[in-house]
Formats: structure tokens, sequence, C-alpha cells
């Protein structure tokens, strides 16, 4: 196996985590926004959260932060890969560093 075959699987493997990873954000994202004000439930008297919830909203902070320094370091991988070979730039890396970067700075300043 050469070494341009080993970095292709690594980065696939990167690139597999770190979207992992998002979609496992979107999961704890769910249960940390606040809930949605129905007037069905406010009118039955039902609990309804209208802040977000602290240790979820910690957890998903975690979680993209990471998400974002792994699409970094798939970015790095990728660009000596492309750099040194015929291999080309792969487009879901810049574009998962972009996404968890913005949400880590709106959880980081918005919320």
């Amino acid at each position: 196996m050469n070494k341009l075959r080993v970095l292709q699987l690594l980065l696939a493997a990167l690139s597999i985590v770190g979207w992992g990873l998002a979609v496992y954000a979107l999961l704890i994202f769910d249960e940390a926004r606040p809930d949605r004000q129905v007037g069905y439930f406010l009118s039955r008297g039902v609990q309804v959260r209208l802040r977000w919830d602290p240790v979820a909203t910690t957890h998903l902070e975690q979680i993209i932060w990471s998400c974002a320094a792994i699409s970094l370091l798939s970015l790095l991988v990728n660009w000596y890969c492309a750099s040194h070979s015929r291999m080309g730039y792969w487009f879901n890396i810049p574009l998962l560093l972009l996404i968890s970067i913005t949400s880590g700075l709106y959880l980081r300043f918005l919320i």
C-alpha cells in the first residue's frame, strides 16, 4: 500500500467521523433548544421550556468544536495530498469546516 493510498483512507475516515459528529450534533441540538411555544400546550398547562438547556448546550458546543478540529485536520491532509499528487480537493471538507465554525461561533456568542 503506497503513501497516497494510506492518506486517502485517512482522509475518508476523517471525513466520515466529522460528518458523523455533525449528525450527532443535530440530535443534541434537538434536546438543547427551547421547546416550541404552541398554544395547545400552553392552554393545557403542559410544562414548556423557554430557555436553552445549559448542560446540553455545553455538550453541543463541545461536539461542534471537535467537529471543526477534525475537519481542519482533514483539510490539512487534503491540502498535503493535493499538493503532492494529482488528487484534487474534496468539497465536503471545507463545507463541514465552515458549517461547524459558524455553528460554534453562534452558540458561543449568541446563545
